[in-house]
């Protein structure tokens, strides 16, 4: 990494609409440092709401597209703002800077600060694609709770009923399931953590914070993905 010059992010948000982009970029204004560039993007093409394997492979030829850009453009970092983390794998593989998933990214943090992590999931259609995601990367031990909100990521803009269900789902989790600190299972969450941390007394994790200061460390460190572990494809004939 050249040190030389501030850290600059690309934040692909990877979703046909710009719903969320003036949360995810107030959000990342408080909590960035002064100095690191960000840009942020959302698709023009594919679903609208990454809430299945079969949304999130729609998505995946738009989201490498833009991971082709921010290398071509020299970010430094590039996260991927959905926490399915849509061709995160793939990006990793094409790109030669690090790409961070904010999935990923939370499970690595959670399980530094509890032993029993519960995951807030946003429908009950996406937890079976949660819990492959998990035991492929060897996690599952560490999941003991995975719960629905049932609420579809399109209606995230209705505080009152997202946060009074985001407490009944967590105080079941905590007080039956015996989780010791949560996720919460969507980019789209936003205002959500500070009240459930009070009011459940444990650690609530927002995904897209934590990426962030993933992103941060990496540059910081010179790190990236590892190209034995994320080869770079072949060249093949398409048809």
């Amino acid at each position: 990494m050249d040190w030389g010059h501030s850290l600059k992010i690309k934040v692909i948000i990877p979703v046909s609409t710009d719903k969320w982009d003036a949360n995810v970029e107030a959000d990342y204004k408080k909590l960035k440092r002064p100095e690191t560039v960000i840009e942020f993007v959302h698709l023009k093409h594919g679903p609208e709401a990454i809430q299945s394997e079969y949304d999130e492979a729609n998505v995946t030829p738009f989201v490498l597209e833009e991971v082709t850009r921010a290398v071509t453009h020299h970010h430094d970092v590039i996260i991927i703002y959905c926490f399915s983390d849509p061709a995160l794998s793939a990006a990793r593989e094409i790109s030669t800077i690090p790409v961070l998933g904010i999935g990923e990214s939370s499970q690595l943090f959670a399980m530094g600060l509890a032993d029993r992590i519960g995951i807030l999931a946003t429908l009950e259609q996406s937890m079976p694609k949660i819990r492959r995601k998990l035991a492929a990367r060897g996690f599952s031990s560490r999941f003991h709770s995975i719960h629905a909100l049932n609420i579809p990521v399109l209606d995230y803009d209705q505080p009152e009923k997202v946060l009074k269900r985001a407490l009944e789902v967590g105080s079941f989790m905590v007080k039956q399931d015996g989780a010791e600190a949560l996720i919460l299972g969507c980019g789209s969450l936003f205002n959500v953590k500070e009240h459930l941390q009070e009011a459940l007394s444990v650690p609530v994790v927002a995904p897209g914070e934590v990426a962030l200061k993933h992103a941060e460390m990496l540059f910081d460190l010179g790190l990236s993905q590892s190209k034995k572990s994320f080869m770079t494809p072949l060249p093949v004939r398409v048809h």
